[in-house]
């Protein structure tokens, strides 16, 4: 396969001012920990010499086919070839290559802390928009980075253009749904249940109750991307590993699971002062996650076995916890910097 275009672009005069485990990750209530409100915003970045001899800022994009990175800094080798990857790896899925058709795709960074750390909208014939969070491509690995992608190319857009599925996702909508791995919990209501007329996010919901279509898209993208993962790793592409395959099943697991056993409330788990109930939530999100772990590993087919010793482990409370501190650490150097992003047009 062919690497990413690298096209530049020359653009006159002085540098501008620049200007969130998995989905949504409970960003908004980590930000009222970190004590952030509102956007962060920081200084864009051009290159000092250009600027003070001549006010011409050279820009680069990356591109590969109809998807590109707009603003992916080309100074630091490290964020480059990570969006090389990801460039590489979007293009050769099958199902995303199938939803995007001849349209373009394009992938901006944002210095944000206090959304998705990414969201994709859907503008039809005008294309297909992309916003990550630097400090996600910062911090994260790659199979963490394309696990996030999966979930919102999957849970999203690409659940909305699959034929039919407004109306067979109908019979899932508004329906207690049993937890998978809570099914022993002594709660109220009788059963731990998830329901999309009361989850924060109804089609996140929609998106983890197994057999559901929505559900069947996510999966479905996500495991293509783990085959892809590995191939490259028997190919021997520069930095690939197979960790970014259990990275990327972890990544989909720990979204599954936080969002259906907290019913997509997942600040519920965060280890923050206060929060009283966040080591029972931790411990059910651990249960939920084997649940979905041992189910995923059951039903793969033939062809992706070779996938399944390259699971993660399963997943302990104390993972758990750990997985959400390293979210919080990690938005918080999100905070401070964004040197993955040019946005010196």
């Amino acid at each position: 396969m062919s690497g990413p275009a690298v096209n530049p672009v020359n653009t006159v005069g002085p540098s501008h001012e620049l200007l969130s485990l998995q989905g949504k990750a409970g960003n908004a209530g980590v930000v009222r920990m970190l004590g952030e409100g509102g956007h962060s915003w920081a200084g864009r970045a051009s290159d000092p010499a250009s600027a003070v001899q001549r006010a011409v800022v050279q820009r680069s994009t990356l591109s590969h086919g109809n998807i590109s990175f707009t603003n992916v800094s080309l100074k630091y080798p490290e964020s480059q070839g990570k969006a090389t990857r990801i460039l590489e790896l979007l293009s050769a899925n099958t199902k995303v290559k199938s939803f995007l058709g001849d349209r373009s795709c394009r992938i901006t960074l944002e210095k944000r802390t206090t959304e998705a750390p990414a969201n994709v909208v859907d503008q039809g014939a005008e294309g297909v928009f992309v916003t990550l969070a630097s400090y996600y491509l910062e911090n994260y690995d790659i199979g963490y980075i394309v696990g996030m992608l999966c979930h919102e190319f999957g849970m999203h857009p690409m659940a909305r253009a699959a034929p039919n599925m407004s109306e067979e996702e109908e019979s899932f909508r508004g329906v207690p749904y049993p937890v998978p791995g809570l099914e022993g919990k002594d709660v109220p209501e009788g059963v731990a249940s998830m329901n999309s007329d009361t989850a924060q996010q109804a089609d996140h919901v929609l998106g983890v109750i197994p057999g559901s279509p929505r559900y069947t898209v996510y999966r479905d993208v996500t495991l293509e991307m783990a085959d892809l993962l590995l191939r490259d790793v028997r190919n021997k592409e520069d930095g690939a590993r197979e960790q970014d395959v259990t990275d990327l099943i972890d990544c989909f697991l720990m979204d599954v699971a936080s969002i259906a056993a907290t019913n997509d409330d997942r600040k519920r788990g965060m280890p923050r002062l206060g929060n009283s109930e966040g080591e029972t939530i931790r411990k059910d999100i651990a249960a939920v996650y084997n649940a979905y772990r041992t189910r995923l590993s059951q039903d793969l087919p033939l062809e992706r076995q070779p996938v399944k010793p390259l699971f993660p482990p399963e997943k302990t409370p104390e993972a758990v916890k750990a997985d959400f501190n390293t979210l919080l650490k990690r938005i918080a150097k999100g905070k401070m910097w964004a040197w993955s992003i040019d946005n010196s047009g």
